[in-house]
């Protein structure tokens, strides 16, 4: 019996040193989401799912200057490449640092960077005590019918930078010559893509009104001011300023680690 139990008290040290030499895992298991950095023509959001410290799926999205989603009738075949190959990569190879697509290198390395930033986020011990990336991110405010705000937003030490701010708004047709189409009852028509539904655009340059220039310029200097999304409405533009400072918040949790 003495015999039995001390074969049974070295088979459990045997175990439990085996487990403490058991090699700890990396990264938490779960699906980590991130996004890359907002160029004027869109960003990547990339949902990385991990397990045992593999990737075991990616989902990525992309949108587009007016923060709006890309979809199935997004006329460039590379991009339905991009979007269909480059998660197959990612989990192949385990890691974020994969090839680029061919005619899709931009959007490709987008991706590469929120892949990356997903896994860093999934990481048990924390490379460093930062609770936002520095970069520059991308945040619209609520979308209505008559259009919404887009913030670009860019942090440098965890303190905001540069601020980009955008309104958007119902395109209106032109003709060959560039000139708005006048509908009988004296407005614009608005254009309408072919499932109908409206188009929209940056206000233009020469946006007939004074306050929302003079707001887009002078808002960004009252965030970077404050470090905050939550600064005075411009007079005269409050919509605007309310558009702007829902995108702002939404483009500093966007940076969220």
């Amino acid at each position: 019996m003495k015999k039995f139990l001390a074969v049974a008290a070295t088979a459990l040290v045997t175990v439990a040193a085996l487990a403490g030499c058991a090699p700890q895992a990396v990264h938490n298991d779960g699906t980590f989401i991130a996004v890359s950095d907002a160029t004027d023509r869109g960003f990547v959001r990339a949902e990385v799912t991990i397990a045992r410290d593999k990737i075991t799926a990616v989902k990525l999205s992309q949108f587009d200057s007016l923060g709006l989603e890309r979809g199935p009738d997004y006329g460039y075949a590379p991009f339905h490449t991009f979007l269909a190959e480059m998660p197959k990569r990612f989990v192949e190879k385990n890691s974020w640092d994969v090839d680029v697509v061919s005619q899709a290198t931009s959007s490709s390395n987008l991706a590469k960077q929120a892949v990356l930033r997903a896994t860093q986020m999934a990481r048990r011990t924390k490379a460093t005590a930062a609770t936002v990336w520095d970069g520059t991110f991308m945040g619209v405010s609520d979308r209505t019918e008559r259009g919404w705000g887009i913030a670009w937003v860019t942090l440098s030490d965890g303190k905001i930078s540069r601020v980009v701010l955008h309104d958007t708004r119902p395109a209106p047709e032109r003709d060959a010559a560039g000139a708005v189409v006048m509908g009988p009852d004296g407005r614009p028509v608005i254009r309408r893509n072919a499932a109908g539904n409206v188009i929209f655009e940056r206000k233009p340059a020469d946006y007939a009104f004074a306050p929302y220039h003079e707001a887009i310029v002078e808002l960004p200097k009252r965030f970077i001011a404050k470090n905050s999304a939550q600064v005075d409405v411009f007079t005269g533009a409050t919509g605007t300023s309310n558009n702007a400072m829902q995108a702002v918040q939404r483009a500093l949790d966007a940076a969220k680690r």
